[in-house]
């Protein structure tokens, strides 16, 4: 959606140039002062490129920052269970050791050893 915005927006930036170009060259005015309204227009068009690119790039470092975030997040949560999960499989461990501890105690009281 928001590339969609920026198109537009460079689209009607474009738009707006050509028009105004346009106005200029059929204006019923001096050279001199058709440059002059050349010279303004494009030194607009240039600043409203300098703005769109600069919010483009806020925008792309606001996405950039999300993801680390959510990436930072993500393996937090990877950590956690790996923790949770490591202790899981150390207390089946311990589960499992009793239990093979005391079938070989059985076993050796039925051997009568």
């Amino acid at each position: 959606m928001e590339e969609d915005t920026t198109k537009i927006g460079a689209a009607i930036l474009v738009g707006g140039l050509i028009g105004a170009a346009l106005a200029l060259l059929f204006a019923p005015q001096s050279g001199r002062e058709t440059r002059k309204d050349i010279t303004r227009a494009a030194r607009r068009g240039k600043d409203a490129t300098v703005d769109l690119i600069e919010d483009a790039i806020d925008e792309v470092n606001g996405l950039v920052k999300d993801l680390k975030k959510t990436a930072g997040d993500i393996l937090d949560q990877g950590v956690s269970l790996s923790a949770d999960t490591k202790k899981e499989i150390a207390a089946a461990l311990e589960q499992g050791q009793k239990a093979i501890e005391k079938q070989r105690h059985k076993l050796t009281e039925a051997l009568g050893l």
